[in-house]
Order: structure tokens, then C-alpha cells, then sequence
């Protein structure tokens, strides 16, 4: 008997999900790990959009960058794969939001959880800082300052 549930399109060992995030570039999507059962998101950029945008030294630069960084309090690339017109970075899954809607919907934060952020962002601007590396994007897990880019 033939299952009823769509096949999921699978990018190397990944099973891609839903979409969590789309920019001029790339999409980023929900995958599960069908080996291990780990979830990741992937940002899918499209070859053709970075090549005809003169993008890909900025792309090559992310991934280098990627590479170096390896903190609590920033997203950890795992791989790098592509094919012949998308190129898929496996990022680390995570939830929590923007610290900035997380500020919009409470109107402010305690002074409490207000240090608890910024000593994590600091930590983070530090380590980065200290290879090289400057932000440009800073994204929050739960409670936890995520994401640097050069």
C-alpha cells in the first residue's frame, strides 16, 4: 500500500522542510538530518542570482568565515554543498526570534534578562573580534546572541 504522505526533496543526507526564511539571494529552509535525525536549516542560494549580482566573493568570504568561528553564542556552519545551480550551506537550527521583536512584543526587558543579552553579545562580538572576524548580522537563539558574518 503506497503511503499517502509526498515525497520530501532531499539535498545530500538532508530532507528539506519548510521554508523558514527567503531573502533576495537565498532561501533558507527547515532540514532534517535523515541519518541522525539532527535538524538544520540550509540556505539555498540560487548560482545564477549570486553569479549575475558579482556576489560570489561575498559568498566565498561567509563560508571562510563560517569556518573559523566555533563559539556558543554564534551559529555554527556544518557543510557546504552544491549542485550544478544552487549551493546549500548546513547552518545549526535554531528558535527564539529577533531580539528586536522579542523587545517589540514586551515593550522592554528587565535589567536582568537586558545583561543576561548583552553579556552574551559581547562574548560573542569578543571571540569574533579576537580572529578577525567583524559583524555584520547578529541573531538571537532563545537566549542565546546568535550569527557573524566579516
Amino acid at each position: 500500500m503506497a503511503s499517502s504522505r509526498p515525497a520530501r526533496t532531499r539535498v545530500g543526507r538532508y530532507e528539506l522542510g519548510r521554508t523558514l526564511g527567503e531573502g533576495t539571494f537565498a532561501k533558507v529552509k527547515f532540514a532534517r538530518n535523515v541519518e541522525t535525525g539532527e535538524n538544520v536549516a540550509i540556505k539555498i542560494l540560487d548560482k545564477e542570482k549570486v553569479l549575475k549580482h558579482k556576489m560570489i566573493t561575498q559568498i566565498k568570504r561567509e563560508i571562510s568565515t563560517m569556518k573559523l568561528i566555533r563559539h556558543p553564542n554564534v551559529i555554527r556552519m556544518f557543510e557546504v554543498m552544491a549542485s550544478k545551480t544552487k549551493i546549500y550551506i548546513v547552518l545549526e537550527f535554531v528558535t527564539g526570534g529577533k531580539l528586536f521583536d522579542k523587545i517589540a512584543a514586551k515593550g522592554r526587558l528587565k535589567e536582568d534578562e537586558a545583561r543576561k543579552y548583552f553579556q552574551q553579545l559581547i562574548n560573542a562580538v569578543d571571540y569574533c573580534h579576537s580572529r578577525g572576524v567583524y559583524h555584520r548580522d547578529l541573531k538571537v537563539k532563545g537566549d542565546l546572541v546568535k550569527r557573524v558574518e566579516s
